[in-house]
């Protein structure tokens, strides 16, 4: 009974509305190019610079249309200049012509900004025009759509982080100056959608359409200490709390119980933090990122599959007390938007001291595939689950 339950959950999920899915789900957009990320009746960016008087050390990249800063992947590919660069006239016009080149706008229109108390590093004194880095501000007019339209229909992608692991990027990859960025995160493991195992005890080698029902609710808040520039990377440290619960019952390794109420029980529901460091860097379309937490985050592992619970190593190993903890997690991701606003990435986690080596693989593939889940892979001696999951990210801070 409770197997057609959660068949019938699913099978509604894949019914829903792609583009509904993509507004609730880690911020997924709909199809439409511009976003934006905030509106304000003034906008502040800083002291003007004349564009003839360069050249100047980048700090941000920033797009503006009717007063509103808005944050677009395709649109910023076309910008060459990265934070931490010596800029020109010439540079920041080219960059203007990339941009009419998309044929999106009737009008680009370049400023550059001073930023307040952003001072330039040492070596480009007497170079650069400006004691501050600037803001390179593009005021354009997109065809067809308006801004605040494109607000309503769409929704910003954080670049802050994939599903489980951070980035050292902040909110949007908007404002790429080190500061301090605070995101909220919800990740729900659904259940395994196919798993094998070789265990020689188990009646199944062969496992599908279980439920496992775990929700992960994450505060992530980092300081990012290092801006990305040409040659090197984004650096940033940060911490996270996790309130870590099963909404049911994972199903046992042998067939004991006839049923399994739907539960949130209080020894199924934990507090897990951890603290990390991360770098990033872009290489062209796709940003990639390496990391390491420290803390108990590595726990949760044990409760995405029956095969790494207290009772499998009973059933399986013949190991009474056995559990699959881990206080250290090497990770890393890659992704990038292919489809303008649909990102496509992957994360592997590496769970240090863990009976059984788990290794976790996050599939960042719904939007892009117009599904309303994404898919992970959980690796551990002896078998291995594919895991459907749906996931959400929210930048509080900045939100742009």
């Amino acid at each position: 009974m409770k197997k057609s339950a959660w068949l019938l959950a699913a099978a509604a999920a894949l019914c829903f509305s792609p583009s509904r899915a993509r507004a609730q789900f880690w911020m997924h957009s709909a199809s439409t190019e511009t976003v934006a990320a905030s509106s304000a009746p003034a906008l502040s960016l800083g002291q003007t610079l004349s564009l003839d008087k360069g050249p100047w050390v980048l700090g941000e990249i920033t797009f503006v249309a009717n007063n509103q800063i808005v944050s677009n992947m395709t649109w910023r590919d076309e910008v060459r200049g990265a934070p931490g660069e010596l800029y020109t006239k010439a540079d920041v016009l080219s960059d203007a012509d990339n941009l009419k080149g998309l044929g999106d706008f009737i009008s680009v229109n370049p400023a550059v900004y001073a930023i307040p108390g952003s001072p330039i590093p040492s070596e480009y004194f007497g170079v650069a025009a400006s004691t501050n880095e600037v803001r390179l501000v593009f005021d354009v007019k997109p065809k067809g759509v308006s801004v605040s339209s494109a607000a309503q229909a769409a929704l910003p992608v954080p670049v802050s982080g994939m599903i489980l692991t951070p980035t050292a990027y902040r909110g949007l990859g908007h404002f790429t100056n080190p500061g301090l960025g605070l995101d909220f995160n919800g990740t729900y493991y659904i259940g395994r959608l196919y798993g094998k195992n070789n265990y020689a005890n188990n009646p199944t080698h062969t496992n599908y359409l279980d439920q496992v029902g775990l929700w992960l609710l994450t505060i992530d808040g980092k300081m990012q200490v290092q801006s990305e520039a040409k040659y090197r990377p984004a650096l940033a440290f940060g911490a996270e709390g996790t309130l870590s619960f099963l909404d049911t019952s994972q199903p046992t390794p042998v067939n004991t119980a006839p049923s399994e109420t739907v539960t949130v029980a209080s020894n199924k529901t934990k507090i897990l933090t951890d603290a990390y460091v991360v770098a990033s860097k872009k290489f062209g379309p796709v940003r990639t990122s390496i990391g390491y937490m420290q803390g108990d985050m590595g726990d949760f592992v044990s409760q995405l599959s029956s095969f790494l619970s207290p009772n499998a190593f009973i059933f399986y190993h013949n190991a009474p007390g056995q559990t699959v903890r881990s206080n250290g997690i090497p990770f890393a991701s890659v992704f990038g938007f292919p489809h303008k606003n649909m990102p496509l990435g992957v994360e592997v986690m590496q769970f240090n001291g863990a009976a059984l080596h788990p290794v976790l693989f996050n599939f960042r593939v719904g939007s892009f595939l117009h599904a309303n889940f994404d898919v992970g892979y959980l690796r551990f001696d002896g078998g291995y689950d594919v895991l459907g999951l749906i996931n959400f990210r929210w930048s509080e801070f900045p939100n742009k």
